[in-house]
């Protein structure tokens, strides 16, 4: 929709960020779905497709989606570098002031979107995120796993929402601008959102089975949920006062010592038993080595984010591009 002041291209009040990889089969469908659904929302929309470096057709099949289609961006990785890459590179590559998030299988409906924008633009949300309330997907590979993951996120980061696993959602630009995303931090944007002050809803949306192609989740991304679970806790809330983390597992420790040392001294001076127990020693060094490897971790994931924002350097490198202005292309 162009600017009747300026002549040029007016700023799309939506762009729609889709990470691709190996979905060959899936782009025409997509892309077709999502322009029967574009003239629904309440202003210019634009979407950018993030090929993560997939092996099959699937930047061919873009590039085909991309004729006559100005509205249609895209991005191409040098190699598979996951969803949460692909969603940074998103964000940064987006215009408008909304940015939301589908998967390119099929199973998000982009019928759903005016429904998540609606609150936004009504002004009582600032994050709508989708709820897929009845889901068809394998219950033993990703349904029960994901309720699990959920639950403890629900009760770890104090967010009342049922499905974070769901990447239909919609941010204020404001909120992504500044967010650090790494590793596979991408279902847990709402909890960054959320910890800046962010008002978050909550929407049930269509979901519907897979077609073509196959599901890149499955239980070997369990222990990358608590993992990351547990690095967002630790940022949202002890980002700028780490001490305050560091002096309670201390006085913990204290306190454990301390018991021990009443034991021990119990053993002693009141039953007068003087033989040697090694179990103190044992369950102390083991709990020491815990603390160690646990901080170890916890160091290195700050030191990589201080690397990347203070070098300027990003987890992912785009080979091509196909959409964007002359101005944007050089960004």
């Amino acid at each position: 929709m162009p600017d009747p002041d300026s002549g040029s291209p007016a700023r799309p009040l939506i762009s729609i960020v889709i990470p691709v990889f190996n979905e060959e089969q899936n782009i025409a469908p997509l892309v077709a779905e999502i322009e029967e659904a574009l003239p629904l929302l309440s202003g210019p929309a634009e979407v950018l497709l993030v090929d993560d470096g997939s092996h099959d057709r699937s930047w061919e099949e873009i590039n085909v989606a991309r004729r006559g289609r100005p509205w249609l961006k895209a991005l191409r990785f040098l190699g598979n570098q996951g969803q949460t890459a692909a969603i940074a590179a998103g964000i940064e590559a987006a215009s408008g002031e909304l940015i939301a998030f589908m998967d390119a299988d099929l199973q998000n409906d982009p019928r759903d979107l005016p429904a998540l924008v609606a609150p936004i633009l009504e002004g009582t949300a600032d994050v709508v995120c989708g709820w897929r309330a009845h889901r068809h997907d394998k219950a033993l590979s990703r349904v029960i796993p994901s309720m699990i993951a959920n639950s403890l996120i629900r009760v770890s980061l104090g967010l009342k929402l049922h499905d974070l696993g769901c990447t239909l959602k919609v941010f204020r630009r404001a909120y992504l601008e500044d967010v650090s995303l790494l590793g596979e931090m991408h279902r847990f944007i709402p909890a960054y959102a959320a910890a800046q002050g962010a008002r978050i809803a909550e929407l049930p949306v269509n979901h519907r089975e897979r077609k073509y192609g196959q599901s890149k989740y499955g239980l070997t991304r369990i222990y990358k949920v608590l993992i990351d679970l547990v690095t967002v806790k630790m940022l949202n809330t002890y980002g700028t006062k780490p001490a305050y983390f560091f002096g309670k597992i201390g006085l913990a420790f204290f306190g454990g010592g301390t018991a021990s040392l009443a034991l021990v001294a119990y053993r002693v001076f009141v039953l007068g038993r003087t033989e040697a127990t090694p179990m103190i020693f044992i369950m102390m060094l083991l709990y020491v080595a815990s603390l160690v490897c646990f901080m170890s971790g916890l160091l290195a994931e700050i030191n990589i984010r201080v690397l990347h924002a203070s070098s300027g350097t990003r987890p992912f490198k785009i080979s091509e591009r196909a959409g964007f202005s002359q101005t944007r292309e050089g960004v």
